[in-house]
């Protein structure tokens, strides 16, 4: 029985059991790792709410979808209940898109602060120039009956209108200028925007006798406030559009990415041009089968991205602090084998509670001065207190000097892999892996059954 008591105190003090325990002691850690985790999601999701705030303050990002002509029509519906039939009059309306549009726009753009976040808008000016043929509503519609030229409409489709920034007018070669009202005029779509009766520019688009409206082409000036993002619909059969901006730090989306595009740091330019083939969206159809907003999927545009996002980045280093506390609790392992000097397990949690901590410092300290200078605070602060803490553990100065090189060492890399990006996991993987082979050998000798720090340092 004695000999069994020996046994398990001589296990309970081997370099096996307190490895183990260090093991059980990052278990421990990720709950406080996963409440940081947490931490930093609830802190984006504010700065989207910040977003949607000044969005509805200055102007939301903006999706401009036409223009459109909306030729309404009514058709005979007859059906049968018993022996009655039961005839029904249904309005419709016929949506034709123009034979080519033309955009060009600058967006002067800024950042506006709200309390501690920074939300990036622009005042766009933007100029859509075209050609729309004669619509021929038989075409789509062949029961189509009683169409009603004089309420035809020219629409244009602005996800944001309350970012609208001047009286638009629509300007027809040869007819006269007529001002937008509010709305689509369709009951038939949520999409919001403006229109214009195209009757009101008189009859060189629509004379009182006649029963089609001619081809024409158009010219329509808007300034439009948004913020964040910018994106427009390929309506026509050509579309090209042209944005000149003065912010540095774009990102082109959407379904169709520039033909040409230079950004510098005074701006970007990028211009497109799509052909109808490109979308799987016909040139006319009825509004029963599909609203304008059918080609919304086929948008494209630019985002007024910030240089550096910052919770996209404290977001990836935390998930590197499982690999983070592996390291520094290998190291002072190391160092306690070799120099024979025990560090308790409560000081262990002490070190990783002070690791995780990192993150709410890094976090809290890159909403205010950013990213690289908040890593380089937050790491220096972490890094030197911790040598210093297992320094006076140990009682050996040498030994603090040497962790503060591992601390320091370890942040560098870390910040290293974040700027990487692409190879991030790649590097990660090489770090982690260098690390194992390093402890491996460095505890070659070591008797994981009970050995002491003497026959690791090579003393009798």
């Amino acid at each position: 029985m004695t000999r069994f008591f020996d046994t398990v105190a001589r296990w309970g003090r081997s370099p096996a059991f307190k490895l183990m325990l260090i093991g059980l002691l990052i278990l421990v850690l990720l709950i406080p790792l996963a409440i940081v985790y947490g931490l930093i999601n609830e802190r984006e999701v504010r700065a989207m709410e910040v977003r949607g705030e000044v969005g509805r303050i200055w102007g939301p990002p903006q999706q401009i979808t036409g223009p459109f002509v909306i030729v309404p029509y009514s058709v005979r519906v007859e059906s049968t209940q018993g022996d009655k039939v039961i005839v029904q009059i249904v309005e419709r309306r016929a949506v034709f898109t123009p034979e080519r549009l033309e955009v060009t726009g600058d967006v002067a753009a800024k950042s506006l602060r709200r309390s501690i976040f920074e939300v990036p808008v622009y005042s766009s000016k933007l100029k859509l120039t075209g050609r729309f043929e004669a619509p021929r509503v038989s075409e789509i519609a062949e029961d189509g009956a009683n169409v009603r030229w004089r309420d035809a409409a020219l629409v244009l489709g602005i996800s944001g209108v309350s970012g609208l920034k001047n009286a638009a007018v629509l300007k027809i070669a040869g007819a006269k200028d007529v001002s937008f009202a509010p709305s689509l005029g369709l009951r038939t779509t949520n999409a919001t925007g403006i229109h214009a009766r195209l009757a009101d520019a008189g009859p060189t688009v629509l004379s009182d006798a006649a029963t089609q409206l001619s081809g024409f082409d158009f010219d329509i000036d808007i300034a439009v406030n948004g913020s964040v993002s910018l994106s427009l619909a390929p309506v026509a059969k050509t579309t090209t559009v042209g944005l000149n901006s003065d912010w540095p730090h774009p990102s082109f989306d959407g379904a169709f990415l520039p033909d040409e595009r230079q950004v510098t740091d005074a701006g970007f330019s990028a211009r497109w041009s799509i052909p109808h083939l490109a979308r799987s969206v016909p040139e006319a159809w009825i509004d029963s089968e599909a609203g304008i907003e059918r080609l919304t999927p086929h948008s494209f545009g630019v985002q007024m991205i910030s240089p550096v996002d910052f919770y996209a980045l404290v977001d990836r280093a935390t998930k590197y602090g499982v690999l983070f506390l592996v390291l520094a609790f290998m190291a002072v392992f190391c160092t306690e084998l070799i120099n024979g000097k025990p560090v308790h397990p409560v000081q262990y949690l002490f070190t990783g509670i002070a690791l995780v901590f990192f993150y709410v410092l890094l976090l809290s300290l890159a909403e205010h001065i950013g990213f690289a200078a908040a890593y380089l605070v937050a790491s220096l602060a972490t890094g030197l207190m911790l040598a210093l803490y297992i320094g006076q553990v140990v009682r050996d100065k040498r030994v603090g000097y040497i962790m503060l090189g591992v601390f320091l060492v370890t942040y560098l890399l870390l910040y290293i892999i974040l700027q990487l990006e692409d190879y991030a996991l790649l590097a990660g993987a090489l770090l982690g892996f260098a690390a194992m082979t390093i402890v491996m050998f460095a505890t070659l000798r070591v008797d994981w059954s009970g050995g002491s720090a003497k026959s690791i340092s090579g003393e009798a």
